[in-house]
């Protein structure tokens, strides 16, 4: 009996983690005041679904969070390479905004060689 509650307990701890990012790998994740952005080509808004309470503890429902906005910058930009958020405002019962929004940058030129 220990070992199969072992087992779960496991299993249990190893899903309550926050995704991986997927297609936003390349996609930098910035604060919005970040001093580097008046360098960037505006390319537009993305907003994500943030209805994630009680799934996770709070710093994982931010990294979700954070992780989702960079995934929708790269699926609708595909040339975004940066991403920024205001709060994301988590609130006292760790019940996140239903919607999180970000703005998209193009901040960095590929070389070509």
């Amino acid at each position: 009996m220990n070992k199969a509650t072992c087992l779960i307990s496991v299993i249990l701890m190893l899903c309550a983690c926050a995704n991986q990012v997927t297609t936003g790998q390349r996609v930098f994740l910035t604060p919005a005041n970040s001093a580097h952005l008046p360098n960037c080509e505006l390319l537009g808004q993305v907003q994500v679904d943030a209805k994630i309470a009680g799934l996770w503890d709070h710093n994982q429902q931010v990294m979700e969070i954070k992780n989702r906005l960079r995934d929708a910058a790269a699926n609708q930009y595909p040339t975004a390479d940066t991403v920024t958020h205001s709060d994301l405002n988590i609130g006292l019962w760790s019940n996140p905004d239903a919607q999180a929004m970000g703005t998209v940058f193009k901040c960095f030129a590929k070389n070509k060689t």
